[in-house]
């Protein structure tokens, strides 16, 4: 018995180096390990963030300065006198819902890029054996360590491919941030037309209301019939009908603008409305194929797509070379310590990922076919929304240069003919019936116009030469840009208003 004892302290003593190595393996591993933990949705506490944004958040402050000690000759932020379109656009970067979501996808890529061509963790393998006839040794014990040896290179073409999928990514959000400033534009050219509308409207009714004093007394007086005079009064509350229904609508379109700006519909602010739509940065008239494969964001996208494409392509091809497998190892036999070095190569001549090569190479062919797509409808596009604009541009041009001009002259006319005691209330009525719908149309020009102009702005993208500012314009102050396909940070991932 004594001696069972013995052998067993030394068997013990024999594996203490390698029971070592088992420990302290076991010891990293656990302190390598992140814990989860639960984080539940804060409706409550999000709807009361959300009511509580205004003009004045820090978000927006601390961006606003940032873009602005970037562009020096950007206006300042100042909505106290009132939010204007450009304003309303940097609210819209700050705030915008679907912004936050597609920075939050970026963060996604961006933890992929961060993590990508990591080597593959170690493996412990623990080989037990006990010889059955009787033996003064009868237990075999070998631990080993597996650790794969990236030879192939192909762990620093995952970091490669996952930078160029991040970038990508950051390109969609560059195409998203100047697609919400488009539509910032046009609701902005909607809401501005119908404030407008709404202008001229009442305008009219109080001339209406100035003739319809000097109506009641000329019917009174047997000086007009009855139908005569009905007729101004039917004008009147026509128009009084138009005026509410130009009010909702305008209503509906602010409610519009305060979405995209990501502003609840009751936050304190007020739009300035400064003739009808915003004014254009750049003239893109002509934009040829070169100009839109720099600038268009829908082209920006799709070259990086196939950039992503290139390398996921690479990196299948790369994964065909084999990995060296080494598994150094302690263990003990017939009473003697051994040390182990196992080593194991793959070779490439059954699959060779013939499968992952060939499906990346079918994607290279459809991201090229999306990229030469993308730049045919654009080009497509493009003109159309050139024809646009220059028809409502030419009905403008008509409308203020020759309609706007003969209705005000009549309608001076017949003022002027009725001072002199010649009042002809129908020609006064017809003048000024006609002089409202040529500023209407006028005004739904100058919309359709900027409207048309904000498609063009949007198939060609932001200028270029705008100092300091990257293509897609900007974030949050504290955020990447978003166009910056060097970086592997996300604009505002993790830091995006709420």
């Amino acid at each position: 018995m004594h001696r069972s004892f013995d052998n067993i302290a030394q068997g013990q003593s024999r594996l203490r180096p390698g029971g070592l190595l088992v420990a302290l393996l076991i010891a990293l591993v656990a302190g390598g390990c992140q814990s989860y933990e639960r984080r539940p949705l804060d409706m409550a506490g999000h709807q009361a963030a959300f009511l509580a944004r205004t003009p004045e958040s820090p978000e927006v402050r601390a961006f606003a300065e940032g873009l602005a000690a970037r562009s020096p000759g950007t206006n300042g932020f100042n909505s106290t006198d009132g939010i204007t379109c450009a304003e309303a656009e940097i609210l819209a970067l700050v705030f915008n819902a679907d912004l936050r979501l597609a920075r939050l996808r970026a963060g996604v890529t961006r933890a992929t890029a961060e993590n990508a061509g990591l080597w593959e963790d170690p493996t412990i393998g623990v080989d037990l054996t006990r010889i059955i006839e009787s033996t003064p040794e009868p237990w075999k014990v070998f631990t080993s360590v597996g650790i794969t040896i990236p030879i192939s290179g192909r762990l620093e073409i995952e970091k490669q491919r996952a930078g160029v999928e991040h970038a990508a990514e950051l390109a969609r959000v560059a195409q998203r941030e100047w697609s919400v400033r488009i539509a910032v534009r046009r609701a902005w050219s909607e809401w501005s037309a119908l404030d407008a509308q709404l202008a001229a409207t009442r305008e009219f009714l109080s001339r209406v209301d100035q003739i319809l004093v000097v109506v009641d007394k000329m019917e009174q007086a047997g000086e007009m019939a009855r139908t005569e005079a009905r007729l101004f009064r039917i004008e009147k509350a026509t128009k009084a009908s138009d005026l509410a229904t130009l009010e909702s609508r305008a209503r509906e379109a602010e409610l519009r603008l305060r979405q995209l700006m990501g502003m609840s519909p009751d936050a304190p602010l007020r739009f300035q409305a400064a003739g009808i739509g915003p004014t254009r940065a750049s003239t893109t008239a002509n934009a040829d194929a070169a100009e839109l494969e720099r600038r268009s964001p829908a082209m920006l996208v799709a070259a990086a797509e196939y950039e992503a494409a290139e390398k996921a392509l690479e990196l299948e091809v790369r994964k065909q070379y084999p990995d060296l497998h080494i598994g150094p190892g302690y263990g003990n036999e017939d009473g003697q310590n051994q040390v182990l070095l196992g080593l194991s190569v793959p070779i490439p001549i059954l699959n060779a990922n013939r499968q992952g090569i060939a499906e990346a190479r079918a994607r290279r062919e459809l991201a090229q076919a999306g990229a030469e797509t993308t730049l045919e409808q654009t080009i497509a596009a493009m003109r159309a929304a050139e024809v646009r604009l220059a028809a409502a541009t030419r009905r403008r041009q008509t409308l203020e240069t020759e309609v706007v001009p003969l209705v005000d002259a009549q309608y001076s006319d017949a003022r002027q003919v009725a001072r002199l005691g010649e009042v002809n209330t129908l020609v006064l009525l017809e003048s000024l019936t006609r002089q409202q719908e040529a500023k209407i149309g006028l005004v739904e020009a100058a919309r359709d116009e900027a409207i048309a102009a904000s498609d063009v702005d949007e198939l060609v993208g932001p200028p270029l030469s705008l100092p300091g500012v990257p293509t897609g314009t900007t974030q949050p102050s504290n955020a990447t840009p978003a166009s910056d396909p060097s970086t592997t940070n996300p604009p505002a991932t993790g830091s995006a208003p709420r």
